[in-house]
């Protein structure tokens, strides 16, 4: 979801009734507050838009509440209702974990396969901020952008299916990051992202390309038994133990990757494995299982340590 700035939000509201003009003028300097042109078209009645503006927290709520079961009687609402969903995430409450944590369920009862409410094909864009706890566990989107994103608490995506795009270009995880058994049917875009805890990617499977380009792996990453396509590890760094084993790809290209720990190919299969100025740093213990027909050459010293690049055997 776009960034709405001032201006625009009042363009927006200007064309519903004039207490709703005067309630933006009133908070012009808080998040913006959007109701898109269809969900106002269809008619959420005033009360419960004026519930989903409220100053008090439990108000706020209900009203959400009453938003997502007018969406579950009328499906033209329900992509209205997520998108206003991510501006209700973004609240400016002095306590954002605890609102988010309350307002999750709301949309997860309507994310999730097997639900009696599921929602199929929602998209979910989320604009830069910070998103605590998140757990999208078994969950099915269409589209899925997290760009710019920081998630604090454990990210847990295991299981879920995106049937569309999906991107957390430069996100940040603060904890752990559990991928485990999810499915990108279109790819997925992973640039630039950092993995400060356990980075699992654990049986992932992605129809279409995947770029981890210029990612930064902290400490335990794990990509064992994953299926991806044509894969791009461009210039990430892997500083903790780092395991493919048993992953399969159409094209891995790990050009510039760097390994500082434990690296293990064991059973890896490629169509093709490429690892043009991929090192490995050699003035540490670390065992390392490289796919067939790759080995390490000698030693150098760089800054810091020494380092070896990954070789033709």
């Amino acid at each position: 979801m776009s960034t709405v700035t001032p201006f625009a939000v009042l363009a927006l509201i200007g064309a519903g009734s004039g207490a709703v003009t005067a309630w933006v003028l009133l908070r012009r300097d808080r998040p913006a507050q959007v109701l898109t042109p269809a969900a106002r078209r269809e008619g959420l009645d005033p009360a419960t838009e004026w519930k989903i503006f409220a100053d008090e927290r439990e108000v706020r709520l209900a009203g959400v509440h009453e938003f997502a079961r007018l969406a579950d009687r009328d499906p033209s609402l329900r992509q209205d209702f997520v998108d206003h969903f991510v501006v209700q995430l973004g609240y400016g409450w002095h306590e954002l974990a605890a609102w988010q944590a309350r307002l999750w369920p709301v949309l997860l009862a309507r994310l999730r396969r097997g639900s009696p409410r599921f929602w199929p094909g929602m998209d979910l864009h989320v604009p830069s901020m910070v998103l605590h706890d998140v757990d999208l566990r078994g969950c099915e989107l269409g589209d899925a952008t997290f760009r710019d994103v920081r998630f604090a608490g454990t990210a847990r995506f295991g299981g879920a299916v995106v049937t569309g795009l999906v991107s957390f270009e430069g996100a940040r995880f603060t904890r752990h990051a559990l991928f485990r058994g999810a499915t990108f049917e279109a790819g997925a875009d992973f640039e630039n992202v950092v993995f400060t805890g356990t980075a699992s990617f654990t049986g992932v499977t992605a129809g279409g390309e995947v770029w981890f380009d210029g990612a930064r792996f902290s400490a335990h990453t794990d990509f064992s038994e994953s299926a991806l396509a044509d894969t791009s590890f461009a210039d990430v760094g892997f500083a903790g133990r780092t395991s493919f084993r048993d992953a399969r790809f159409r094209d891995a290209f790990f050009g510039g990757a760097r390994f500082s720990g434990h690296a293990d190919f064991t059973g890896a299969t490629a169509e093709r494995f490429r690892f043009p100025r991929a090192r490995a740093r050699t003035d540490v213990y670390a065992r390392r299982t490289w796919p067939p027909g790759w080995t390490l050459g000698p030693p150098s010293p760089r800054k810091p340590g020494h380092w070896a690049e990954v070789q033709v055997t």
